[in-house]
C-alpha cells in the first residue's frame, strides 16, 4: 500500500506541477485524524479543473482493529465563474484498497482485506486567501462497492469472498492549497 501511495504522489506531482494553474492541497480534518493526503488540482479549460485526491491510513492497528487504505480518487470540477473561483460541482471515480476492521465488528479479532470502486458528486467552494493560497471546503456522496476476504488476527480465514455496496456520505473536506509554479 506504502508503494501505492508512493508511486500515485510522484506521478500526479510530476504531470501536473508544470502547470502554472495547479494547486497542491491537504486536507485538515484528515490529517487531524492522522490519515495522510494531498490532492492536486490543475486548470484544464477556464471553468473546468481535474483534482486527484490521494489519501493513506498507515494504521496497522486501532484498539486493536486493524485501519489500513489508500485510496485514489480523480476528480471533474465544474466552476460557473471561473476555474479555483467560488461554487463547484464535480463527478469523482474512486480506486480503494483495504484491510481494516469493519464497524460492526470492533474487538472481535476479525477484520477484512480486499479492493473496491466507488463514484459519486461533490459540491464545493473554493476562496482565494492570496495569490498563492486557496480555503476549498467540500462534502461528496455516492457508490461504493467492494471485494474482500474475512481473515481472524491468528491469519485464518473466516469469510470467502463476500461482495458489499453500500450508498454513502464520501468525503468531507477542509482544504488549504498551495498554487504550483510561477507566482
Amino acid at each position: 500500500m506504502k508503494k501505492f501511495f508512493f508511486i500515485s504522489l510522484i506521478f500526479f506531482l510530476s504531470v501536473f506541477s508544470a502547470n502554472s494553474q495547479t494547486y497542491i492541497k491537504a486536507n485538515a480534518p484528515y490529517w487531524l485524524l492522522g490519515l495522510p493526503n494531498v490532492s492536486v488540482e490543475t486548470k484544464l479549460w477556464n471553468n473546468i479543473t481535474f483534482n486527484q485526491d490521494l489519501i493513506f491510513s498507515p494504521w496497522q492497528s486501532i484498539s486493536g482493529n486493524k485501519m489500513l487504505f489508500s485510496q485514489f480518487i480523480p476528480e471533474i470540477r465544474y466552476y460557473p465563474k471561473e476555474a479555483f473561483r467560488g461554487f463547484y460541482a464535480g463527478a469523482y471515480a474512486a480506486a480503494h484498497i483495504f484491510k481494516m476492521t469493519k464497524w460492526n465488528y470492533l474487538n472481535l479479532d476479525k477484520y477484512q482485506k480486499g479492493w473496491g470502486f466507488g463514484a459519486g458528486l461533490n459540491l464545493g467552494y473554493e476562496v482565494q486567501i492570496n495569490d498563492c493560497w486557496l480555503l476549498d471546503t467540500y462534502v461528496s456522496a455516492g457508490w461504493q462497492v467492494s471485494r474482500y476476504v474475512g481473515w481472524r488476527t491468528d491469519g485464518t480465514q473466516y469469510y470467502p469472498l463476500n461482495n458489499s455496496g453500500e450508498w454513502l456520505p464520501y468525503r468531507l473536506g477542509i482544504t488549504f492549497a498551495y498554487k504550483l509554479g510561477k507566482q
